[in-house]
């Protein structure tokens, strides 16, 4: 077994993996993945941030297989990988530590349980400060309707809004 991990970031839109996954990736030396930085790639070609909140949800679907691939790639250079993602499926979480197995890296799932009312507001504000593209209120609501909280036999490291991110480091240290 390589020394690279897989760090899955598990959890609904706007619970803050994308600014734990920088501290992880900073951390680990690791390289950020998945939905959002395919997205941000092409959204410079294909003007993705201009579309109507209405947009068509099988882009995002779409997009997996390219997250999935730069995932296998980076760990197979033997790369440590944040994957930085709603990994809302069990099925999902399941392909990816598959990968991790194949490329023979430790996984290690950090599932961000973050309260609704915390996510609207993070939501709001980003309507202000414009730090992230913004996710159309549908999206939102599905997630929470679709979420496949990851089970016991997952051990998924738990990060609520209470947690500091130093507590989620040394556990992840612990883990790792």
């Amino acid at each position: 077994m390589n020394n690279a991990h897989l760090f899955i970031l598990c959890g609904e839109a706007f619970s803050g993996k994308s600014t734990l996954s920088k501290t992880i990736a900073e951390k680990y030396n690791a390289k950020i993945i998945g939905r959002d930085s395919v997205y941000f790639v092409l959204n410079e070609s294909l003007a993705l941030e201009e579309t109507p909140e209405s947009d068509d949800p099988s882009l995002w679907s779409d997009l997996w297989p390219i997250a999935i691939q730069g995932v296998k790639n980076q760990l197979l250079l033997g790369n440590s990988v944040v994957f930085d993602d709603t990994v809302l499926f069990f099925k999902q979480r399941e392909e990816l530590r598959l990968i991790a197995e194949q490329c023979g890296v430790k996984c290690i799932l950090i599932f961000l349980d973050i309260s609704s009312k915390v996510r609207k507001a993070r939501k709001e504000e980003n309507k202000i400060t414009k730090q992230r593209h913004d996710v159309p209120s549908a999206w939102l609501e599905n997630d929470t309707k679709k979420m496949e909280r990851p089970t016991e036999e997952e051990l998924a490291i738990r990060y609520t809004e209470k947690n500091s991110i130093e507590d989620l480091l040394a556990e992840i240290d612990l883990n790792k």
